[in-house]
């Protein structure tokens, strides 16, 4: 099985009073790419895409949120955005961009995991996956993330202001 291998400077964003628990995976139970409590970390190689990332999850009363530096180590993935390694792997790269709220609403599995099973069966780490808003913004879902990091680095969130 051919990976791609993912090493460099990411961001989450955390309530500021879990920036010491930013390695613990999603504390959801279920999301875009997990379910049935899996561990899974949503990072973003930009802090402004990790800030889109989030925003239909952010509610006026939330508690405040930080953005976090990370330093992935090196890791295996599954990248979405290469049709080459999908048509290798048998994924479809499109279940990523199905809205996976609406189906949960109904009952239903979410297509979304499906994909992200597949990855973790064929032993990636994670995957890198497009928004589906802009699909040049990307983000990688961690399943094992063994060679991250916190360098201690934070930035206000949203960028550029404190609350």
């Amino acid at each position: 099985m051919e990976y791609r291998d993912v090493r460099g400077i990411f961001y989450r964003i955390v309530p500021s009073a879990r920036v010491t628990l930013v390695l613990d995976p999603a504390v959801s139970p279920e999301g875009r790419f997990h379910h049935d409590s899996q561990p899974t970390l949503y990072v973003s190689p930009r802090p402004d895409w990790a800030e889109h990332a989030i925003a239909r999850y952010v509610h006026d009363d939330d508690a405040p949120r930080i953005i976090c530096e990370l330093e992935i180590g090196g890791a295996k993935v599954l990248d979405l955005r290469d049709r080459e390694q999908c048509a290798a792997w048998g994924a479809d790269a499109s279940l990523a961009a199905v809205p996976w709220m609406p189906e949960r609403a109904q009952g239903l599995a979410a297509s979304t995991w499906r994909i992200a099973d597949l990855a973790r069966e064929k032993g990636a780490d994670g995957m890198i996956y497009t928004a589906r808003s802009e699909p040049s913004r990307w983000h990688l879902v961690l399943f094992d993330w063994r060679t991250a990091r916190a360098t201690g680095k934070t930035l206000p969130y949203p960028q550029g202001r404190s609350d």
